[in-house]
């Protein structure tokens, strides 16, 4: 986006940027799915392939997007329009491809609408003490969800214009800077709590012995991939928005590195808070979502000051829920004043009101319609975004930005990683995901 005076609004520091990108990538994945998919995959049998791949594939692809962003200076749409014309070609095509990604990150944000939704509610039920004293929290979660939540999607909404509305540097990298570390003190305080219950040992147990036989099984590692590459918000489109608005005097390597380091960090503390937790008190370890919304407010309940850690937990979640969010609406945002130069406001005001016409429709069936975004569309998006980035951007160039703002020259590993690697396994993620692997 630029600012009133038509310059880019840039993120204040190196800092600014990786707490804003580890925002857009801590989000419900670490900490409700994360849990869920280390539980269904036999524990430390699903750590060891996510590990390999965030590190070998994710970590690749966040370089490939943050590059392109800031050598283009733009989102998606313009960015894969310029690698297009760096090669001579016209770069009609590249914007076409670029509204693919804007859009079905828009998308996914209008579903990520009625999570936030939930997830205050339940923040404010914890305060409140209505979500601690419900007697049944299923049918509280039931009523969550159900009752008057047209409202709350529009609280969600506000929440999200409120802490976008003054820009980059000063709305979301401000939001981002609080939140983020907030969210992994909250966190890291649960753990410690949770270390002490009755019977976590054996939470810690599950998590820290594979199961072998799900390490061989290609279920696992398909998983594990789609998990980093969701985790880490590889989607062709919102770490390009954010690498534009990065400065040439920032390191995109060393940026990148610490941004995979506080993603997965994240993913663990979370593990960490629930999964012994679930151990403790004999709960369901493979209950998915109902984890986070119904099992662990019934564990708060039976804990010393329960509704304290039901705060503290329901306060992190909003925190983290909240950054992904914004960073879903930033890639629409960046896109509408970009080719329509709307102002920062009528950009919001119009994503806001088409994201809450659209929730009148899809918020009964969430679930349903946020699978088939994880599955069919976001892959083909982060290969859309590896296309790009790897094979039409030229590598001179791609080279040369990479290495702006660094000391040292960088390996010669990371180009060929993305073209041969990342771009061949995410094609066939993406084909293992339509065929039901």
């Amino acid at each position: 986006m630029t600012n009133n005076s038509g310059i880019r609004d840039l993120f204040s520091s190196k800092w600014g940027f990786i707490l804003a990108a580890a925002g857009s990538a801590i989000g419900m994945g670490n900490i409700w799915l994360f849990p869920y998919r280390v539980g269904e995959q036999g524990g430390a049998a699903f750590l060891i392939p996510y590990i390999i791949c965030v590190i070998v594939l994710g970590f690749t692809a966040l370089v490939g997007e943050i590059t392109l962003g800031r050598l283009a200076g733009t989102g998606p749409i313009g960015a894969f329009s310029k690698a297009l014309q760096m090669r001579g070609k016209n770069g009609k095509a590249g914007e076409f491809f670029g509204w693919i990604a804007v859009i079905v990150v828009f998308i996914v944000a209008v579903g990520y609408t009625v999570i936030v939704a939930w997830v205050i509610r339940f923040m404010l039920g914890s305060c409140t003490g209505a979500a601690f004293a419900a007697v049944d929290n299923a049918q509280y979660f039931t009523h969550i969800t159900t009752s008057h939540i047209m409202l709350w999607v529009a609280v969600a909404l506000a929440a999200a214009i409120f802490s976008m509305l003054k820009g980059v540097e000063k709305g979301i990298e401000r939001v981002c800077k609080f939140m983020i570390p907030a969210f992994l003190v909250l966190f890291l305080i649960l753990l410690v709590r949770v270390a002490f219950l009755p019977n976590a040992g054996e939470g810690y147990k599950f998590l820290l012995t594979p199961k072998w036989e799900f390490l061989f099984s290609a279920k696992t590692w398909i998983l594990a991939l789609g998990q980093s590459f969701y985790s880490l918000s590889i989607f062709g489109s919102l770490m390009i928005v954010y690498g534009s608005y990065m400065r040439k005097t920032e390191n995109i390597i060393s940026s990148a590195r610490n941004i995979v380091i506080l993603d997965t960090a994240a993913s663990i503390i979370a593990s960490l808070v629930i999964i012994p937790a679930v151990f403790a008190f004999g709960k369901d370890i493979n209950a998915g979502p109902a984890l986070m919304f119904i099992t662990m407010p019934e564990i708060f309940k039976t804990m010393a000051f329960g509704q304290l850690f039901m705060i503290m937990f329901f306060v992190g979640v909003f925190f983290a829920a909240l950054t992904s969010y914004i960073s879903t609406l930033e890639a629409a945002v960046e896109a509408l004043q970009n080719k329509f130069k709307l102002n920062r406001f009528k950009a919001l005001a119009l994503l806001a009101a088409v994201a809450f016409i659209c929730n009148i429709y899809v918020h009964g069936d969430i679930g349903s319609f946020m699978d088939i975004m994880e599955i069919h569309f976001t892959p083909l998006c982060a290969l859309i975004g590896g296309i790009f980035a790897f094979w039409i951007m030229p590598a001179a160039k791609f080279k040369r930005e990479l290495e702006t703002g660094k000391n040292k020259r960088t390996g010669k590993w990371i180009f060929p990683a993305g073209r041969y690697v990342f771009c061949i396994l995410v094609i066939t993620i993406y084909v293992l995901n339509i065929i039901k692997v």
